[in-house]
């Protein structure tokens, strides 16, 4: 009778580690200590145990990449981000893959490809433009993270902010300054973030006794160009407002520069309030009232909890909320305000 083949779990349990660490021996991963390699090397000598590369435990083997796929490199909250997800895949070997997406689907499904075809390991998402039964579809079958944006998709984790309580706290911030005529510019109001933020937004609004007025909120995207755009559209209507809520620090400095062009000055006239504490925020003048996204720990979290999901017996899908803060600066301080 032909003798049953040896399988990795076996392995690891005769050296006494993990299926990972023997997964890391056979990719010759340089992380694996010395003599922890050679028990592992003494095990598969011994038992002459040869990887079944077409059967189940091609399944079992790591590649140790891991892809991320984000929109964009240009924005400064993604290098954040992906800082974190690296500094915590080192600690574990893992050699991250930025992969940018321009936000095309079609782009993020062939990425996707890399799992079934057993080039990376795991997934972490920063945005996605697949539904939520596509990425629910892909996350039964691979490990997949949500990080910063997220949907509501089943067989995936998430870690991100309380988009729609720091929004009403930020707004509640000007108007405990005085004010009460705020608007609202945002991004895309395909990422969740921006409806939820547009939700705190209203929210704030609405318990401060303050009419929500259409007029007043306007989206673009993300950026610089857009934040001036926007502002200066808001600076020409017959009521202007007095003060400008901000879904990114980008759109935040865009929006001052607008009003210094316009003459006018911050917070004097206009006060401005941001999100996401990037670099930006402290080089615009006046610096940035903000709220802080802690972006570095957000990439830690979210590669520890994918970690977790590829080298686990048992998969968790949580969604992972992490503490902000708003940072008030000059933007924000009035001196008068209606």
């Amino acid at each position: 009778m032909q003798q049953k083949s040896m399988t990795i779990q076996e392995v690891a349990r005769l050296a006494g580690v993990s299926v990972a660490t023997v997964s890391r021996v056979l990719n010759n991963s340089p992380l694996v200590k010395e003599n922890t390699r050679e028990k592992v090397l003494d095990v598969i000598r011994k038992f002459d145990y040869q990887p079944n590369l077409l059967g189940r435990d091609l399944r079992r083997l790591e590649t140790m990449r891991v892809l991320v796929l984000t929109p964009t490199l240009e924005r400064s909250i993604f290098a954040d981000i992906v800082q974190g997800i690296e500094d915590r895949g080192k600690e574990d070997g893992y050699y991250v893959l930025v992969c940018p997406t321009s936000n095309y689907a079609e782009r993020e499904r062939e990425l996707f490809q890399m799992l079934q075809t057993r080039l990376a390991d795991g997934v972490i998402v920063i945005s996605t433009t697949l539904s939520k039964e596509e990425l629910s579809a892909l996350g039964q079958k691979h490990s997949i993270v949500q990080c910063l944006e997220f949907t509501d998709a089943s067989y995936t984790c998430s870690v991100s902010i309380d988009d729609e309580q720091a929004a009403f706290d930020a707004v509640s911030h000007l108007v405990e300054l005085g004010h009460r005529r705020i608007a609202m510019i945002g991004g895309s109001t395909i990422n969740l973030s921006t409806r939820l933020r547009e939700q705190g937004y209203r929210r704030a609004l609405e318990q401060f006794g303050i009419p929500f007025r259409e007029e007043w909120v306007k989206y673009g995207d993300y950026e610089h160009v857009d934040g001036e755009a926007l502002a200066n559209e808001l600076m020409k209507l017959p009521e202007p407002p007095k003060a400008i809520f901000c879904m990114s620090d980008s759109m935040g400095v865009g929006c001052i520069n607008a009003v210094r062009k316009a003459g006018r000055r911050v917070p004097e006239d206009i006060a401005v309030v941001g999100f996401d504490n990037t670099r930006e925020a402290t080089m615009s003048l006046p610096e940035l009232t903000t709220i802080h996204q802690p972006k570095y720990d957000l990439g830690r979290t979210a590669m520890k909890m994918l970690i977790h999901n590829m080298t686990g017996s048992n998969k968790t899908y949580e969604n992972v909320i992490l503490p902000y803060t708003l940072i008030a600066r000059a933007s924000s301080v009035a001196t008068a305000a209606e």
